[in-house]
Order: structure tokens, then C-alpha cells, then sequence
């Protein structure tokens, strides 16, 4: 995955995009909730620093927020992964401007 800013967040949209999707196709009413949250988490984030602190507070809301381990179908587990993967790649030291 390209580490650069706009490519991380683009990244981080489409996964919570997918997330938003297979949650309302399967009525799941909370993660479809948890999704709008992580939205405003990163609405506005531009600078590397603001980026890392959604992140962070993001994967905070990982244990809870409907709760991402008991996905139900291959589609729900694709789509938490690739959250979970493109969360990380934010947290990452290796985050620049590009």
C-alpha cells in the first residue's frame, strides 16, 4: 500500500465505504453507525499527525462498536479486515506527505 497521505485516507474511506455497505445490506444497524462515526473521525484530517491521531482513536473503537470480531459473513469479514489493515497503514510511522 503507498504510505502517502491522500493514498492512506482514500484507502481508509473506501474501507469504511465497504463496511457501511455490507452492514446496511445485512441490517446491521450498529456497524452501519460505527462507519458514520469513523467518517467524522477523519473528516477534516490532512497532516500526517491528524491522520495518525483518527487512526489511533479509530482501532480504540475496534473491541467495542458493534463488535468488529463476530463478523456473520465472507462479506463482513472482508470488509472489517480491510478497515483494520487500512486503520493501521494510518497509524503507521512510515506515513508521509508523498
Amino acid at each position: 500500500m503507498d504510505r502517502t497521505i491522500p493514498a492512506v485516507l482514500a484507502e481508509i474511506t473506501a474501507a469504511v465505504a465497504e463496511v457501511r455497505d455490507v452492514a446496511r445490506s445485512q441490517q446491521d444497524g450498529a456497524r452501519a453507525r460505527v462507519a458514520d462515526r469513523l467518517d467524522e473521525m477523519f473528516a477534516g484530517a490532512t497532516t500526517r499527525r491528524e491522520v495518525r491521531a483518527a487512526a489511533a482513536d479509530a482501532l480504540g473503537l475496534w473491541g467495542g462498536a458493534g463488535s468488529f470480531s463476530d463478523v456473520g459473513s465472507a462479506e463482513a469479514d472482508h470488509a472489517v479486515r480491510r478497515l483494520y489493515r487500512a486503520l493501521r497503514a494510518g497509524r503507521s510511522w512510515l506515513l508521509h506527505a508523498g
